[in-house]
């Protein structure tokens, strides 16, 4: 009878986690996140100041700090709904005389048609040295950009009238299948 029990107990638990899954998975976001592989295929090398140096997978640091950075976003997969599209386009440089990080990011809007509303571009540095845990400083400033890239959204009447019209599709994650 026990066995019978566990067993009921662990099934119904995969279940309902599947079904909660599957609901997040369709959430309609503000924003679908697009960031081209070729980022972490092709990683960056920036150099300390000892002429040591790293290779930084600029794509996958930003998908993790845009996950944790901006409010009602996921990555553009399938089964994820959004009102626009952001792709991302990483770019930083670590200069190691003034031990400070500057962080460029270029983002193409698009919406349900798949015609780019408006391109953005922020940029903003972070004092931090490379030699001593490099992610942690790479992914405050991405998330600076992360922030004064929503707030320039925010703030644009074209984006907003776009996105608040009620009568506009959701755009499905597969959309990003294109622009890789």
């Amino acid at each position: 009878m026990l066995k019978i029990f566990v067993s009921f107990s662990i099934f119904f638990a995969l279940v309902s986690q599947s079904i909660t899954s599957e609901v997040k998975a369709n959430t309609n976001y503000d924003y679908l996140i697009h960031i081209n592989e070729s980022f972490d295929r092709h990683p960056i090398h920036l150099i300390g100041f000892q002429w040591q140096g790293y290779w930084i997978k600029q794509g996958s640091l930003l998908k993790k700090a845009a996950s944790l950075g901006l409010p009602s976003s996921a990555l553009c997969e399938k089964g994820n709904y959004g009102k626009i599209v952001l792709s991302l386009d990483p770019h930083i440089f670590y200069n190691p005389q003034m031990t400070t990080f500057y962080g460029t990011l270029n983002a193409k809007i698009y919406n349900h048609d798949g015609k780019i509303i408006k391109k953005i571009k922020v940029e903003d540095e972070l004092i931090g040295r490379i030699d001593i845990l490099h992610e942690i400083s790479i992914d405050k400033l991405y998330k600076k950009l992360l922030l004064a890239l929503d707030e320039k959204i925010k703030n644009d009447s074209e984006i907003n009238f776009r996105s608040s019209n009620k009568k506009q599709q959701s755009i499905e994650g597969t959309f990003c299948l294109m622009l890789d």
